[in-house]
């Protein structure tokens, strides 16, 4: 099934993909497991945003959703 990615910049540094991007992911595949496939640690994550809702790692994606990975706050 296809699901669109947005993965924001900073987790460029850990290898991920950044940007916007389309990708192709089993049935039954949940957010934690999408995290690791973009090899994104699980501690850097301040939020994942699925069709406008904050969701937790165990939210299982479904065709066509919309996900968002966020950092925590930077800056200084």
């Amino acid at each position: 099934m296809l699901i669109g990615v947005e993965v924001n910049d900073f987790f460029e540094k850990y290898g991920s993909k950044t940007g916007k991007f389309e990708m192709e992911v089993e049935p039954g595949f949940n957010v934690q497991k999408l995290l690791q496939r973009l090899n994104i640690p699980l501690d850097r994550i301040g939020f994942v945003i699925v069709n406008e809702k904050r969701v937790d790692f165990d939210y299982i994606l479904s065709e066509g959703d919309e996900v968002y990975i966020l950092p925590f706050a930077t800056g200084g």
